[in-house]
């Protein structure tokens, strides 16, 4: 058992602590701000109470009530942010792990972050890079779940009438490729070991933009 602790503890505690450096800054604001919300919400119902019934509760009561949505509230919503975060964190490096997803950077790919400048969600590690003047980022599905990875391409808005988005549609799904709001995903699933190695991954990323640039599609600005 002590074996398999040490084990278990060597394999999670780096990624807590690279989860914990890139979102050490957004620790004390995020609390500050929860409290704020929770507290004045709370204010805001007694005071109403206040002016509807004429009462409020005991000294005692209100002082607990308010240390609890000041201080252990916020702390417990953060925890349990904080911890899908790291569960986030850790299924979304498990992901990258796959072959041949692990040796992205071989073909041009490099750290990028999401959530960087969100004051309500944690940051953490992607991937992105650059074929055929369109801008991927890659990333662990959250849709279907931990064994599927997907590249996202921001795309310029392009006016579709209603055939040609299913003639689209039907196209792009040959490619397990849909469409989102302002981009186009496509997707593996690492499970399947369709693509051998990252050379295989950048052919066919490469021939999938070669796709969009057929169909008009221009990269996003």
């Amino acid at each position: 058992m002590p074996l398999l602790q040490q084990a278990v503890e060597r394999y999670t505690q780096p990624l807590m602590d690279t989860f914990l450096k890139l979102n050490r800054q957004k620790l004390k604001p995020a609390f500050f701000r929860t409290s704020l919300v929770t507290s004045g919400l709370v204010l805001l119902i007694f005071l109403i109470a206040f002016l509807v019934a004429g009462n409020l509760p005991s000294g005692k009561l209100l002082l607990s009530i308010l240390l609890f949505t000041g201080i252990g509230f916020p702390l417990f919503t953060m925890f349990l942010g904080y911890l899908t975060g790291l569960l986030n964190h850790k299924a979304r490096q498990n992901a990258f792990s796959k072959t041949p997803f692990d040796q992205i950077s071989n073909i041009g790919f490099y750290k990028a972050y999401i959530g960087e400048n969100s004051k309500w969600s944690f940051t953490d590690e992607i991937k992105e890079g650059k074929l055929n003047g369109f801008t991927l980022r890659m990333d662990m599905c959250k849709e279907k779940g931990r064994h599927f990875i997907e590249f996202e391409i921001p795309v310029e808005w392009k006016k579709l009438d209603k055939s040609e988005f299913n003639r689209l549609t039907e196209r792009f799904k040959q490619h397990n490729a849909e469409f989102r709001i302002g981009s186009i995903v496509k997707q593996y699933d690492t499970r399947q070991h369709t693509l051998q190695t990252v050379s295989d991954l950048k052919q066919d990323l490469e021939l999938f933009t070669a796709l969009l640039h057929q169909e008009g599609f221009k990269a996003k600005s």
